[in-house]
């Protein structure tokens, strides 16, 4: 698949495209004007397949919260519609945010899940973008 063509038909859908690598495009989340980020990505190489990243985080939860109980609640509130869509799981880990200014320093630790499914052509898989752009992937702790 060609990634520049990939990526113009995204552009012309309207999806903001953060970074193309040869076998990936990286969809723009604004986080703010001047802050971007990419939780939804397109794969490209034998198939077409579209994968996002879900998380929690560390600083949100009860202090005695385990990595496995972090791991959980991102499964929970988000799994049970990606597979209803026909994503599955295929990562999990854990990012640690370091001090922009000490980078000894870690601010938080991120609980990350992601979830991929197979788009048969780019239409679909612009579908497929738009939804995950549209899941709040950050997963807060239970109220």
């Amino acid at each position: 698949m060609d990634v520049k063509k990939v990526k113009e038909q995204l552009v012309s859908a309207g999806i903001e495209v953060y970074r193309t690598r040869p076998t990936e495009i990286h969809v723009a989340e604004r986080v703010r004007l001047h802050i971007m980020d990419s939780g939804v990505r397109l794969l490209l190489g034998e198939e077409m397949r579209v994968s996002f990243t879900a998380r929690s985080q560390r600083s949100d939860f009860p202090e005695g919260a385990t990595e496995d109980e972090l791991f959980a609640r991102v499964r929970e509130v988000i799994g049970p519609g990606a597979k209803e869509r026909g994503y599955a799981e295929t990562w999990s880990g854990t990012t640690q945010v370091h001090d922009p200014i000490d980078a000894a320093k870690v601010l938080d630790v991120w609980h990350e899940v992601t979830w991929t499914k197979p788009a048969s052509d780019t239409e679909s898989a612009i579908d497929e973008v738009r939804w995950a752009l549209g899941l709040e992937r950050y997963v807060p702790p239970v109220r």
